[in-house]
C-alpha cells in the first residue's frame, strides 16, 4: 500500500504531535508553566522512554521516513558510557543524509549520568567533546545515580567547554562527583553557561564544596528547589539572579526555618511562586510567610490538599491578581469528603478578603470532576464572582 502524498512540513508537523507528552513538554521546556514541573521527576525518568521508541519506530518505516525523523530522533538523547559510538552514528548521518541529516548540530537535550562521567575510566573526555559538538544545546540533565553503580571521582576531570546555547539544567548534586569538577562540578557549569534561564537544583552540599566567589546568573528566570541541605540553600542565597521571577519549592530544607534566607533573598523580585506536592506544606503556614517576604508577588500557584490554609495579614498584597490550586489528593482525606471541600473553601475564603484588591482569578488545576456533584464549588463560586473574581477551571498543558 503506497503512502498518501504529503508536503514534507506537513509530515513534519504529524511526527511531532505524534511525539510529544506532557512529560516529554515538561523535560524540555525552559519557561515557566503551572504544575508542569510535576510531569518532570529528575529522581525517575531520564526520557519520555514512549515518545523515544515512538521516534524510533518512525526511521524505521522506510527511507522517506527515515530522512524526516531522523532529527527528531536525536534531539533528545542519554549519553552513557561509550558516548564516542553515539558520536560516530550522529556524524555519519549528517554526512550522508543531506538536509534533513540528523547531525550533532540536531541535539537539543541531553541526560549525562555520573556513571558516564568517571575520570578514573576516562569517560568524561568523551562526553566534554560531545558537548562541544552540538551548537544547539538547551538542556542538560544531570540525573540521580543508583546506588548499586560503582563510581570513583578520585582524579580531576577535564575542564568544561563553553554551553553557551544552554538554557536549561536539572542538576542532582553528588558531592563525591562534585570533587573531580568538569562536568561534575555545579559551579563549574553554571560558569559556562551564561545564557541559563532555569535551574533545577537537588542534594545536599558537603562544607568543602563552597564556593568562595558567588555565582552570577543574569538570564535566571526561573528557579526550582527540589529536597536540599540548609548549605546548599544557603549558597544559592549567596548568588547574582537578577532576572529570577518564579520560584518553584518542591519541599521544605531539612531545616524549615531557613527558608526565610529564600524570601530574604530574592522575596523583593518574585513574581510567581509555586508549591510542590509535599505534606510539610501542609504543617507550616508557608503561604502566609510568602506573602509578607515578596511584596511584588502576582501570582501563587500550589497543591490545596497540600498546603496549610493560609492566614494573611491584614496588609495589602497589591499585585496578587492570580491563585492557581490543583486538586492532586494527598493520602490522607478522601477526596470529595467533607473535610476535603472545608479545606478547599478555607483557602479561597483567605483570598476573599479586602487585603487583596487586584486579584481577578481564583484558577482549578487538575481532576475536578469527581467532587463537582455536591453544592460547596457553586456556592463559592457565588462568593468569588461577588467581589469581581472569577472561579475558573483550566487543565494541565
Amino acid at each position: 500500500m503506497a503512502l498518501p502524498t504529503l508536503p514534507r512540513e506537513l509530515w513534519l508537523d504529524i511526527f511531532r504531535w505524534a511525539t510529544v507528552s506532557p512529560q516529554s513538554l515538561a523535560l524540555n521546556t525552559t519557561s515557566y508553566y503551572p504544575f508542569q514541573s510535576d510531569y518532570a521527576p529528575l529522581k525517575f525518568g531520564w526520557q519520555d522512554e514512549e515518545v523515544f521508541s515512538t521516534k524510533r519506530v518512525l526511521v524505521r518505516v522506510c527511507r522517506e521516513w527515515r530522512c524526516l525523523a531522523m532529527s527528531l530522533l536525536f534531539e533528545d538523547i542519554v549519553l552513557h558510557k561509550g558516548g564516542d559510538a553515539l558520536k560516530h552514528t550522529l556524524e555519519t548521518a549528517e554526512r550522508g543524509e543531506g538536509d534533513t541529516a540528523a547531525g550533532l548540530w540536531r541535539v537539543r537535550r541531553i541526560c549525562l549520568p555520573y556513571s558516564s562521567c568517571t575520570p578514573w575510566q576516562n569517560e568524561l573526555v568523551g562526553a566534554s567533546e560531545f558537548m562541544k559538538a552540538c551548537p544547539q544545546l538547551e538542556v542538560l540533565v544531570r540525573p540521580c545515580r543508583h546506588h548499586a553503580e560503582d563510581m570513583r571521582f578520585d582524579i580531576s576531570a577535564d575542564d568544561c567547554p563553553s554551553l553557551a546555547s544552554l538554557k536549561r539544567l536539572d542538576w542532582w548534586h553528588y558531592n563525591d562527583a562534585a570533587r573531580s569538577g568538569g562536568f561534575n562540578s555545579l559551579a563549574h557549569v553554571l560558569h559556562v553557561a551564561p545564557n541559563l534561564q532555569y535551574l533545577t537544583l537537588t542534594g545536599d552540599l558537603w562544607l568543602n564544596l563552597l564556593q568562595r566567589e558567588p555565582i552570577t546568573l543574569p538570564k535566571l528566570s526561573t528557579l526550582r528547589l527540589r529536597r536540599m541541605n540548609v548549605l546548599f540553600l544557603q549558597e544559592v542565597c549567596r548568588w547574582s539572579l537578577p532576572s529570577l521571577r518564579h520560584i518553584l519549592l518542591d519541599t521544605y530544607p531539612s531545616v524549615p526555618g531557613q527558608v526565610g534566607g529564600l524570601w530574604a533573598k530574592f522575596g523583593q523580585q518574585i513574581k510567581i511562586v509555586e508549591l510542590g506536592r509535599s505534606l510539610k506544606f501542609y504543617v507550616l503556614d508557608l503561604i502566609t510567610h510568602i506573602l509578607s517576604h515578596c511584596p511584588e508577588l502576582e501570582e501563587l500557584n500550589y497543591y490545596v490538599q497540600f498546603t496549610a490554609t493560609p492566614h494573611p495579614s491584614v496588609e495589602s498584597h497589591h499585585h496578587v491578581s492570580t491563585v492557581r490550586m490543583h486538586a492532586y489528593p494527598n493520602s490522607i482525606v478522601a477526596g470529595g469528603s467533607s473535610t476535603f471541600w472545608e479545606h478547599v473553601e478555607e483557602h479561597i475564603l483567605a483570598f476573599q478578603k479586602p487585603s487583596f484588591p487586584a486579584l481577578k482569578r481564583i484558577v482549578l488545576h487538575g481532576d475536578w470532576k469527581p467532587y463537582l456533584a455536591g453544592e460547596t464549588l457553586a456556592r463559592l463560586d457565588t462568593i468569588v464572582r461577588a467581589r469581581d473574581c472569577s472561579l475558573e477551571f483550566e487543565s494541565i498543558p
